[in-house]
C-alpha cells in the first residue's frame, strides 16, 4: 500500500515536471509587463468610461473601486471572530494597494514618472507578495500550534507540495533555456542545426533529472514525517528514513555524476554542435540533506534498539 502510494505520487511528480516544460513551450518566450497588466488595464479603461458617463456612472465607479478594495476586510473580520492572530493584519494592507491599483488604472495620467507603464505590474507583485506573507505567516502559527500528528500531517503535505513545485520549475526552467537556446541555433543558421538542437534537449533531460531525484527525496520525506508521527521509533519509520536518506544520496550522487556527463557529452561532441554550454555546478543543498538523513538514520536506529531493549526488560 505504502509502495503504491509513493509510486502515484512519483508518476504525479513526473506529471508535474511535463506540464511544466509542455507550459513553457506552448507560451511565447517574449511575453512582457504587458502581458500581466492587460487585464488591469482593460478594468481600468472601463471604469474610467463608467465615469465619464456621467454623474451615476461616476457614482458606480466608485461603488465598483471600494467594494473591490475592501474585499480583503471579509476574510479579516471572520477571522478575527475565531481567533486572534497578529498576522491576519496583514490582510489589511491589501486594501491601501487595491485602491490604488484601481485609481491608477482609470487615471494613468496622474503617474508622473517616466516608468508609468511599470507601475500595475509593479502593483500586482507587491499584492501578490502580501498574500504570499500572510499565507507563510498563517502556516507557520498553525504549525507551532498544532498537536503532533497533525503537525507530522501538515510537514507532510509541504514536502509533497515542494516535490511537486521542483518538478514543475525544473521542466519550466529546462524548456525555457531548450527553446532560448534552439531560437539561437536557428537564427544562427550554421551547421547541422537539427543535431545541435537534439543534444541540447538530451543535456536538458539530464539537467532535469536531478531535480526529479531531488523532488523523490522530498516525497519519501513526506512519508517518513507522516509515519514518525504516529510512531516516531517504530521499526517500519527506521526503514522509510533508511530509504529517504539512500533517495537524498542517489539526488547528490546524480546531481554531480549527470553535471560531468553533460560537459562530458558535448566535449565529445564539440565540433558537431553549433552551441555548446559548458557548467561547473556544485550544489551543496542535496549534500547536505544527504547527510541529515544519514545522521537522522543512525539516531532512530538507536532509539529502536533501546525502546526494543526496554520492551525486552519489561
Amino acid at each position: 500500500m505504502e509502495q503504491t502510494a509513493i509510486t502515484k505520487k512519483m508518476y504525479l511528480t513526473l506529471g508535474f515536471a511535463l506540464l511544466g516544460a509542455l507550459l513553457a513551450l506552448a507560451f511565447p518566450g517574449d511575453m512582457t509587463y504587458e502581458t500581466f497588466t492587460a487585464p488591469v488595464n482593460a478594468l481600468g479603461q472601463a471604469l474610467r468610461q463608467l465615469s465619464l458617463s456621467g454623474a451615476g456612472g461616476n457614482a458606480a465607479a466608485w461603488a465598483i473601486v471600494l467594494v473591490v478594495s475592501l474585499l480583503p476586510l471579509l476574510p479579516f473580520l471572520l477571522l478575527r471572530r475565531k481567533r486572534k492572530a497578529a498576522e491576519d493584519w496583514v490582510l489589511l494592507l491589501l486594501i491601501p494597494q487595491l485602491f490604488a491599483l484601481l485609481y491608477y488604472a482609470v487615471n494613468p495620467t496622474l503617474i508622473g514618472s517616466m516608468a508609468a507603464p511599470f507601475l500595475p505590474a509593479g502593483q500586482l507583485g507587491v499584492i501578490l507578495a502580501t498574500a504570499v506573507t500572510w499565507l507563510v505567516l498563517d502556516f507557520l502559527r498553525a504549525m507551532a500550534e498544532a498537536p503532533g500528528d497533525r503537525l507530522a500531517a501538515a510537514v507532510g503535505v509541504l514536502l509533497t507540495g515542494c516535490a511537486f513545485l521542483l518538478a514543475f520549475g525544473a521542466g519550466v526552467n529546462q524548456a525555457s533555456a531548450w527553446r532560448s537556446a534552439a531560437d539561437s541555433v536557428r537564427s544562427g543558421n550554421t551547421g547541422d542545426v537539427n543535431f545541435t538542437m537534439v543534444m541540447l534537449a538530451v543535456l536538458g533531460i539530464l539537467r532535469a533529472a536531478p531535480y526529479l531525484l531531488g523532488a523523490a527525496a522530498l516525497l519519501w520525506g513526506g512519508r517518513l514525517v507522516e509515519a514518525g508521527g504516529r510512531e516516531p521509533f517504530s521499526r517500519d519509520t527506521a526503514q522509510l528514513c533508511d530509504r529517504t536518506a539512500l533517495a537524498c544520496r542517489m539526488a547528490a550522487q546524480a546531481a554531480a555524476i549527470l553535471a560531468l556527463t553533460v560537459n562530458l557529452l558535448q566535449l565529445a561532441a564539440f565540433s558537431l554542435l553549433v552551441k555548446v554550454d559548458f557548467q561547473v555546478e556544485l550544489n551543496l543543498l542535496p549534500l547536505a540533506l544527504a547527510g541529515a538523513m544519514f545522521l537522522l538514520s543512525r539516531w532512530m536506529r538507536q532509539g529502536l534498539a533501546l525502546r526494543e531493549d526496554n520492551d525486552s526488560i519489561i
